[in-house]
């Protein structure tokens, strides 16, 4: 059977864009002053307009704003609108859109204010590219002359001259799909897309960029997160020159996990026709034809190959595929494929096949395991990967000398190529000055399954790692005894009250943090400046969060003043995408 479990924490990247025949979708917004309307999809008002009128009177809608974290991605977009506005001399006022009357359109006619908002645009200049990889323009405003819209351009690059069709209307800002490049930027090389459903799926967005260019945009999106979120530090000039972003030795094929999915609609009780398998279409574009960009026009393409995914995922994705092709009838809702990398340590002297886990197998090879070997030559140990589609299952990492065991559906970095480089630079910046002789300690926040403790355990002569899962703390004992390393110790508790728990001096002590997207809170941060330890390395996958809590720590707590910021670059952990993680290196004055 197929290895499947219901779809749950998907990230936006991977989501279905769905809409109800029958419901106007409002989707949350930051809430800012002057946003006291809310999203209005004008396909969907369009589709129901002949049914929403059932009275002489009808009810008007009201929109209630829904607070978002600032440093998500449609915060983070309200700053980028600020600054375009600024750059043009301009304020929100000016580009306020009149969602109340889209809201409560009711009429058929072509004159409608739906269909003047949601239209066509010819020969729009992209100005900017937003963190989340979309392009940003300034156009017309169809109702109001003397105002302007602030409109997404998705696939747009600075320079850009294309044509969009508008499709949805927020207070200050209008999203768009692409119908075509009329003249490319000259950052554009089209000829660099090695993807077939790149300008579709919503995985991807530089793939027609240089590496050189991607590296620079995530320099940038850096720069941006410090100037965005961390305001006073900027204007004191605290914030050191952001160091050049680290690449990846692995530009394509370098994913070791994906997750593609299938969605059944909700009045279908038994499917009859199989429903695509991949992930997320990225609006409804037209700038890529059919025989360029693959895979569909639903709300989730069919996708057969991923190119950022390493070869035994794809493997595993073609296996998985074949065995969905059989059995998609037997599923009665939507559900998630997990496709995650394994690794084994082969020996030698026994056949391959005989030393490998459970895994992905290929029911027209009498379902065998699929495998692939490979050759660490550093190490002079050979490998054989292996998909994993079990989410239980105990799956194996292997890192620069190191092995990890962590279950399949938990986190762990997904980009192996890149983790040496970063492991070291966490490790050679945990050094502290004069510790020739004295004794140095370890103290690494939200450790996980233990990648930092133990990369940076021979540096140091005691590692204390904490974690909130339990789970997570018992495969950290595990991983430290299966590498040899007896110097970690590890803690099951909030990461708020570690120091509580502490029992190395400050003045000798290093501080690994790796929260979660959303960051640290305030009432660990107050604690980790009471601590004061010597030297801290922070490491995001959000470095927005990161900027807002480094200049909370240094304006904001009792110590934060006796630190500087050392060091602060990003890492591409997920090349020909937006996503830079970035490390921000701070030690007392």
């Amino acid at each position: 059977m197929i290895n499947l479990h219901l779809l749950h924490r998907l990230s936006s990247r991977s989501l279905p864009r769905l809409y109800n025949s029958t419901k106007i979708f409002k989707m949350s917004e930051p809430l800012i002053p002057n946003d006291s309307v809310n999203i209005v999809n004008k396909r969907a008002i369009n589709s129901n307009s002949q049914n929403s009128i059932k009275s002489k009177k009808p009810k008007l809608k009201k929109y209630k704003a829904k607070k978002v974290d600032s440093t998500s991605p449609l915060g983070v977009l309200q700053f980028e609108i600020d600054e375009l506005l600024n750059e043009k001399k301009l304020n929100r006022g000016d580009i306020q859109n009149d969602i109340s009357s889209i809201l409560n359109d009711f009429t058929k006619d072509e004159n409608s204010i739906s269909n003047k908002y949601h239209r066509e645009v010819q020969n729009v200049e992209v100005l900017k590219i937003g963190a989340n990889g979309d392009g940003l323009a300034l156009i017309k405003n169809p109702v109001e002359s003397e105002k302007f819209q602030i409109v997404t351009v998705p696939f747009g690059l600075p320079g850009d001259i294309v044509d969009i069709k508008v499709f949805k209307t927020h207070p200050h800002y209008v999203e768009s799909d692409l119908l075509k490049v009329v003249k490319g930027s000259s950052m554009r090389d089209d000829s660099l897309i090695s993807c077939k459903y790149f300008g579709k799926c919503s995985g991807c967005q530089f793939q027609f960029l240089t590496y050189e260019q991607q590296l620079n945009l995530k320099k940038n999106t850096v720069i941006n997160a410090y100037k965005f979120f961390a305001p006073k530090l900027l204007a004191e000039n605290l914030i050191p020159t952001v160091g050049e972003t680290i690449g990846s030795p692995l530009k394509l094929g370098y994913r070791t996990k994906l997750t593609p999915h299938f969605d059944v609609p909700r009045k279908v009780k038994q499917l009859e026709e199989k429903p695509p398998l991949g992930f997320g279409q990225k609006g409804r574009p037209k700038w890529r034809s059919q025989t360029l960009a693959e895979g569909g026009s639903g709300s989730i393409l069919d996708i057969e190959e991923c190119v950022i995914g390493t070869s035994i995922i794809n493997e595993g994705m073609c296996n998985e595929r074949k065995r969905f092709d059989k059995e998609f009838t037997k599923y009665k809702k939507g559900a998630t494929i997990l496709l995650r990398e394994n690794t084994t340590i082969l020996d030698t002297e026994k056949p391959v096949y005989e030393q490998l886990d459970e895994g992905s197998t290929d029911i027209d090879k009498e379902d065998k395991i699929s495998y692939v070997e490979v050759e660490d030559k550093e190490h002079d140990k050979k490998l054989a990967k292996t998909c994993v589609t079990n989410t239980r299952q105990i799956v194996k990492e292997y890192v620069d000398g190191y092995t990890f065991e962590f279950s399949a559906g938990e986190f762990f970095q997904n980009n192996n190529s890149i983790l040496p480089a970063v492991t070291k630079y966490v490790r050679d910046n945990l050094q502290l000055p004069n510790s020739d002789t004295l004794p140095r300690y370890l103290v690494d926040c939200y450790c996980g399954s233990g990648l930092f403790s133990i990369c940076s355990s021979k540096g140091v002569d005691k590692v204390i790692g904490v974690e909130i899962s339990a789970d997570s703390v018992s495969f950290a004992e595990k991983n430290a005894k299966n590498n040899g390393i007896d110097n970690c110790r590890f803690i099951v508790g909030k990461a708020e009250k570690l120091f509580e728990s502490i029992d190395v001096p400050k003045d000798r002590t290093s501080v690994i943090l790796d929260p979660p997207r959303k960051g640290c809170d305030e009432l660990f941060l107050t604690q980790l400046s009471s601590y004061f330890p010597a030297k801290i390395v922070y490491i995001s996958c959000n470095v927005h969060s990161q900027a807002r809590d480094v200049e909370f720590f240094l304006k904001n707590t009792e110590n934060g003043s006796h630190y500087k910021i050392e060091s602060l670059r990003g890492f591409d952990f997920f090349p020909q995408t937006h996503h830079v993680e970035s490390v921000c290196v701070l030690s007392r004055i």
